[in-house]
């Protein structure tokens, strides 16, 4: 997990269809597509004893807050990976369990359009073949915590068939709204389900979903708030003392994405997984950099012609400015 560079799903581009007559025809617009207010569950598994800790980006409602945290904790025996759902509302903490743990991508989509519960959805990213047939969806109450999943192959009665699922949000009247694709995984075996891209009713009680327009807009009922976080210098895997250097914070093409350049030097420091402070993870994107000094803290050796990998405690005296 990271805060940065979140779950990315790429839309593709409208292109031109041959006609008749020889000449191109613009194709309709594709339906719109909605990032989730929020993604999280429990981060990778330290090498080393101990435990590693993220929270994801936090979503509001009103006096409502939520966000996931995920604990994936080794010990001699293992690695164990929890989930929950934390909720504040107007001051009273709630904390609820997920039911996976290391193997799911959870996403808290949006609140429902009476602020009562939260659309989730999960998804399998360690098999390949689970990530074509078991992304589920629930809502779970903002009351007590409640939730039932449904499969959303079962939901649309699909057999031995692959496809991009997608949920989107809510329609006014409280039925959620699902975004279905073909797939553009390369190693999928089965027919995809669908023949091109669009939008569907849900109310999971059972009915067929419903075709929407191409047209039809899904409004969000909450707002991102506060950027995700994972602790850096109390990760297990950590190799060696936290250390200052004076450079630039900048995002870069590959991996990882930010990195930072020792001023004076032709050295480069890579973020592990964008752990950065949320401050700084608030206000840098690929038009902004940050100068200043840095805390950080080793997940790799110094060794010459390597980039060494590391994470952001602290910044202290940083002037932003744009590329």
């Amino acid at each position: 997990m990271n805060s940065l560079t979140t779950y990315v799903t790429i839309s593709l581009l409208a292109g031109l269809a041959p006609v008749a007559n020889g000449q191109n025809a613009t194709k309709a617009p594709e339906p719109q597509w909605q990032r989730a207010l929020s993604y999280g569950g429990a981060p990778e598994c330290p090498e080393h004893v101990g435990s590693r800790i993220y929270r994801s980006d936090t979503a509001r409602f009103s006096d409502i807050t939520v966000f996931i945290t995920g604990t994936a904790t080794r010990e001699t025996g293992g690695c164990e990976a929890t989930a929950q759902v934390q909720v504040d509302q107007a001051g009273k903490l709630s904390h609820f369990k997920l039911a996976a743990g290391s193997e799911s991508d959870f996403s808290l989509v949006d609140f429902s359009p009476d602020g009562k519960s939260v659309l989730l959805s999960h998804d399998y990213d360690e098999d390949e073949y689970r990530q074509y047939r078991e992304v589920s969806v629930g809502l779970m109450s903002l009351a007590d915590g409640r939730i039932e999943w449904h499969n959303v192959w079962d939901v649309f009665r699909w057999k031995d068939c692959d496809a991009m699922v997608e949920p989107q949000g809510f329609l006014s009247d409280g039925r959620i709204v699902i975004r279905a694709r073909q797939t553009v995984m390369v190693a999928h075996t089965h027919p995809n389900c669908v023949n091109d891209i669009g939008l569907y009713a849900l109310d999971l009680t059972g009915s067929p979903p419903l075709r929407l327009p191409d047209s039809a807009k899904i409004t969000r009922n909450g707002k991102r708030e506060r950027p995700g976080f994972q602790a850096c210098k109390s990760d297990p895997d950590i190799v060696g003392a936290c250390f200052t250097v004076h450079g630039r914070l900048s995002a870069w093409n590959g991996t990882p994405t930010m990195r930072i350049w020792r001023i004076g030097t032709s050295r480069i420091l890579g973020v592990h997984d964008d752990i950065m402070p949320e401050a700084l993870t608030s206000k840098m994107d690929w038009e902004i950099e940050a100068y200043g000094d840095f805390e950080v803290c080793p997940f790799t050796k110094e060794r010459s012609g390597e980039m060494r990998m590391i994470c952001i405690e602290k910044a202290h005296n940083v002037v932003m400015k744009k590329r």
